[in-house]
């Protein structure tokens, strides 16, 4: 896994550092990225890099996650200051091969936490089960595969795309008690995951723009999930608005929806401010890292505005959002992890800036 990591950085860092490779146009993006919620921080920084050389594209990019999170226990337990760091790195390249057809195959690996959850998670059973020798420390990382093609069925204005991928994760597993061993014993800590996509835009006329994304995925020992969403974009003169809804469902018993708004005002030649909002619900988990780990229902509300300032070849962008989480009631089963599924306030912060040459 880490040579996968290793190479796609090495490839990546060429594109970056030689960008004469490419003739036509080049963008170089940095972005910053901080969540916070008072015990729980995040703060992710990323670079990423596309060029044109003729019908190809090539697209690279890395990105660094930081966590700091305290871990206060239900029960029973010590208190601790949890420090992650998690590396990501990801190549595509896209051929045209005609007006009307393209093609793109893409890699992404990382190395760390996929997310501060799972952080809390593997503590709670590093603090229950570490004295046994037969206990292993996590070691999460993944990659992915993607490949795709799009079909430009009226060029400039309507295009569809289809890709496939496959994905395997190695993920901080659960820990249970075998009574009759008198050890412990973790579960899967492989997750194989295969899914698709078709995505379909489509603009209905000069100020009006739709998408459609059709996907499923299946994952080891899952259901398939599948998911719909749809979103509209409309501009008339300095506004523009985009609405975006969707849904997902897998068997037996898990679904989520979810909607967001933003508004867009262009008030000066190069400037433009944006407020909107996004909300999400679902229905709780079905399997995650441990059995009694399990996510209850949830429902989140988010509002967020933001500054960009544009001059063509180089763009800033800056913003803030408010979050609000709230969890259902916890079961039997999952109120070891009270300190984990509460309810929070979070504020995001993000700042970006690109430049096209």
């Amino acid at each position: 896994m880490k040579s996968i990591l290793v190479s796609i950085l090495a490839i990546s860092s060429c594109a970056l550092g030689s960008s004469p490779w490419f003739t036509g146009e080049k963008e170089f993006e940095l972005s910053g990225e901080s969540l916070s919620s008072g015990d729980i921080d995040v703060q992710t920084y990323g670079a990423l890099f596309s060029g044109v050389e003729r019908e190809w594209t090539v697209e690279g990019g890395v990105s660094f996650a930081n966590y700091r999170e305290s871990y206060v226990p239900v029960l029973f337990g010590s208190n601790e200051t949890l420090t992650e760091q998690t590396l990501q790195a990801n190549l595509g390249v896209t051929r045209e091969w005609s007006k009307e057809w393209s093609g793109t195959l893409s890699f992404s690996a990382y190395d760390g936490f996929s997310d501060y959850r799972s952080i809390w998670i593997s503590e709670y059973y590093r603090q229950l089960f570490g004295a046994f020798d037969a206990y292993e420390a996590p070691n999460p990382n993944g990659y992915s595969i993607t490949t795709g093609s799009s079909w430009y069925y009226l060029p400039g204005s309507g295009t569809a795309r289809l890709s496939v991928f496959y994905a395997e994760d190695e993920i901080a597993p659960g820990w249970g008690f075998d009574s009759a061993a008198g050890i412990p014993e973790s579960g899967d800590d492989t997750l194989d995951t295969i899914g698709s996509s078709l995505t379909v835009d489509q603009a209905v006329n000069s100020w009006l723009k739709t998408r459609l994304i059709l996907s499923a995925r299946d994952t080891s020992d899952r259901d398939v999930r599948l998911g719909v969403a749809n979103s509209w974009a409309a501009t008339k003169g300095p506004l523009s608005l985009r609405v975006t809804g969707g849904y997902s469902e897998e068997s037996p018993t898990f679904d989520a929806s979810y909607v967001a708004a933003i508004l867009e005002w262009n008030f000066m030649p190069e400037w433009s401010a944006n407020i909107g909002l996004r909300a999400y619900q679902d229905s709780g988990e079905i399997q995650s890292s441990g059995f009694n780990a399990l996510a209850p229902p949830v429902e989140t509300f988010e509002i967020f505005g933001g500054l960009t300032w544009d001059r063509g070849d180089l763009a800033v962008s800056a913003g803030v959002g408010f979050l609000e989480s709230n969890y259902d009631p916890l079961s039997e089963d999952n109120e070891f992890f009270g300190n984990l599924y509460k309810d929070r306030d979070w504020v995001t912060l993000r700042l970006a800036a690109s430049y096209t040459f």
